[in-house]
């Protein structure tokens, strides 16, 4: 099954509540101007009238994490006066809780940060707008900005409830003076046999470490976690395997967990036995010193760090256990709650905020955006912008915390160090089976 058509059936099994837009024009749709609710005038002392307060717009979407985002801020409320636009930092750790509150006491926020892959359980408990008429107005023309599969992350049952500003997933720095030395040309698509077979050649001709990737969970565990939905998806069970129905004996974790072995005895993972405890600060040291032919990084950062390079950088797909490569991640993005005080001043903000003027400032940051309207002149953003085409945001063991910390944190370095592999196993399908009884 090809990697478009099963990212297209993962999200037509997605939940299929359709939200209600509230505080819109007439019948729920809006505005047929597309322009944001005014509020009337009201009489001055002297029998004249005075200029209407600003509508106020509760934005709850600084996410600080982007150098970016404060630029952002500054320019959306200079573009937008009639607004009196209140900026609040995200923070990502309490979001739901602050989301969910919010809308249940009956004053929510009129934009909330959130990841569209991720909106099933707030769409399913009927809590985000259906942005739908909205991206679909004159003839879909808001729709058409956007990079068609990073809107697709937040459809569901064939509605839009998240509109996206970036994108966030894993992809590869190659060294292209150590490739050139090794004799080895950098491959925009690699199979597992060929990225080891660079790696032998790095490591003989040049003597420097051919790949890292910090051992922190949510970086080393790009290993296992995209060798493995590799594999199911050339057999047809990538969606299945999102929904936890795959055991651990399908033979997909045991490949995985073998190449990845692999890889680590040889000493092709910088620097070697230390491989489990390097930090991502001291692998991207690392690759600028020329001290390693490949850098696992994500995308948002592959541009500072090429620029910082004293050599040729390309950047390249995440190498394929099965016939095909799947990049797991997805896209950082906004909805409207269903009772926010001013839908339709909410989506010109947004509308602003994700035009290609403001998503300028993002990109200039080096952080590939949305908007596909934006010219984008850098090759490296360029390349990196093409992978989108590959995104698979739906995982199995985010299900559950435990299981989470296990196959993201512990079952490979517990691999690696010397634990029998029906052991290793035999651990995440427990935690498969009880997540989804």
């Amino acid at each position: 099954m090809t990697k478009k058509r099963v990212f297209g059936l993962a999200l037509a099994t997605a939940l299929s509540l359709v939200v209600s837009a509230c505080g819109g024009a007439n019948n729920n749709e809006p505005a047929a101007s597309g322009a944001a609710s005014k509020p009337a005038a009201s009489p001055s002392a002297s029998g004249g009238e005075k200029a209407a307060a600003p509508v106020k717009i509760k934005f709850f979407g600084m996410n600080m994490a982007y150098t970016s985002m404060e630029e952002m801020g500054a320019e959306l409320q200079k573009k937008m006066p009639q607004y009196d636009i209140e900026l609040l930092t995200v923070d990502t750790g309490t979001i739901d809780t602050s989301i969910r509150t919010g809308i249940a006491g009956g004053s929510p926020a009129d934009i909330y940060f959130y990841w569209p892959q991720n909106m099933a359980n707030i769409v399913k408990d009927k809590l985000a707008l259906d942005l739908t008429p909205y991206l679909e107005a004159n003839g879909g023309e808001w729709k058409n900005t956007f990079t068609p599969e990073l809107l697709d992350l937040g459809k569901i049952d064939g509605k839009y409830y998240n509109v996206p500003f970036g994108s966030a997933y894993p992809v590869i720095l190659v060294n292209n003076e150590i490739f050139e030395k090794a004799g080895v040309e950098p491959k925009q698509k690699m199979t597992w046999a060929e990225f080891m077979a660079a790696c032998e050649q790095i490591k003989t001709k040049t003597g420097v470490s051919p790949f890292a990737v910090s051992s922190e969970p949510d970086r080393q565990s790009w290993l296992i976690r995209q060798g493995v939905m590799s594999l199911a998806n050339g057999d047809g069970k990538l969606e299945a395997l999102s929904k936890g129905e795959v055991a651990t004996d399908s033979g997909y974790y045991e490949t995985a967990l073998n190449n990845i072995k692999d890889l680590y005895k040889k000493g092709y993972w910088y620097p070697g036995e230390g491989a489990l405890n390097i930090t991502r600060d001291e692998i991207n040291a690392a690759f600028l010193q020329g001290k390693v032919g490949m850098l696992a990084e994500v995308a948002g950062t592959a541009l500072s760090i090429s620029e910082k390079a004293e050599f040729g950088v390309t950047v390249v797909k995440w190498p394929a256990m099965g016939p095909e490569t799947v990049l797991l991640g997805g896209a950082n993005g906004y909805f409207i709650p269903a009772n926010a005080a001013n839908p339709d001043a909410a989506v010109e903000v947004l509308k602003t905020l994700l035009g290609s003027d403001i998503q300028s400032i993002h990109l200039s940051h080096g952080y590939p955006p949305a908007n596909r309207t934006i010219k984008v002149e850098n090759p490296v953003l360029q390349q990196i912008m093409t992978f989108t085409e590959d995104l698979y945001p739906f995982e199995f063991h985010t299900k559950e915390a435990k299981m989470k910390s296990y196959y993201e944190g512990e079952m490979v370095p517990n691999y690696l160090m010397g634990a029998k592999i029906k052991d290793v196993l035999g651990q995440l399908d427990k935690l498969r089976e009880n997540a989804f009884k």
